[in-house]
């Protein structure tokens, strides 16, 4: 056994907690993507929840309904995965709740024929979840690196989950879009290939 596995079967034996200092410099890069993010869209866009004065809250519910809960969750997810003897297992299964409910709800809406596809201004939700997300995925590794991730693979999936559901949160006030079978195409998928990035690089990005 090398070294490091010594270490960090020593880590996981111990329950080791981060310094106080660790959780500051985890959750530091975490609001500043989401910062950007959100404020980026809002110079370029201006106003937001546009979309609420002519459809309703109800859409809006339904896209933060699902993303938000994915943001704080990813994170808390992320911050049991950096510490070494904390069980994780409970938290990532909480992050498969949103997207079976919004499995559900996109089987009744193609039964009852809901939404119109794919909409006006598909190709900039794209743009928005292609370009932000990595960037937020970007910061949810640098914070996962201020700990000590042991199952490199799974930190990077949840980081990838951050990512995307951040880049979705920060878009979706100034996205007119409505309908589930658009939320699945240009929302959803993009956070699972996120997700499935972060699986394949997460050994080289938060390798010790």
């Amino acid at each position: 056994m090398s070294s490091t596995d010594d270490l960090i079967a020593g880590l996981a034996a111990e329950g080791v907690t981060p310094a106080s200092h660790a959780l500051r410099r985890f959750v530091m890069p975490l609001v500043a993507v989401s910062v950007i993010s959100a404020g980026f869209w809002l110079a370029m866009l201006g106003k937001p929840f546009t979309a609420v004065e002519v459809y309703g809250p109800v859409p809006m519910m339904v896209k933060w309904g699902f993303s938000l809960p994915l943001v704080f969750g990813s994170a808390w997810a992320l911050h049991a995965l950096g510490r070494p003897g904390q069980d994780a297992h409970r938290r990532m299964l909480c992050l498969a709740i949103p997207f079976a409910l919004a499995a559900v709800v996109l089987a009744i809406d193609l039964a009852i024929g809901g939404g119109r596809f794919p909409g006006a201004t598909w190709d900039r939700c794209l743009i928005a979840m292609g370009t932000f997300g990595p960037i937020c995925f970007a910061g949810a590794i640098i914070a996962t690196r201020w700990l000590a991730p042991t199952e490199l693979r799974k930190a990077g999936a949840v980081a990838g989950i951050f990512g995307g559901s951040v880049a979705m949160s920060a878009y979706a006030p100034f996205c007119p879009e409505l309908g589930m079978l658009f939320m699945t195409t240009f929302y959803i998928l993009p956070i699972l290939a996120m997700a499935a990035i972060g699986w394949l690089l997460g050994p080289k990005l938060l390798r010790w």
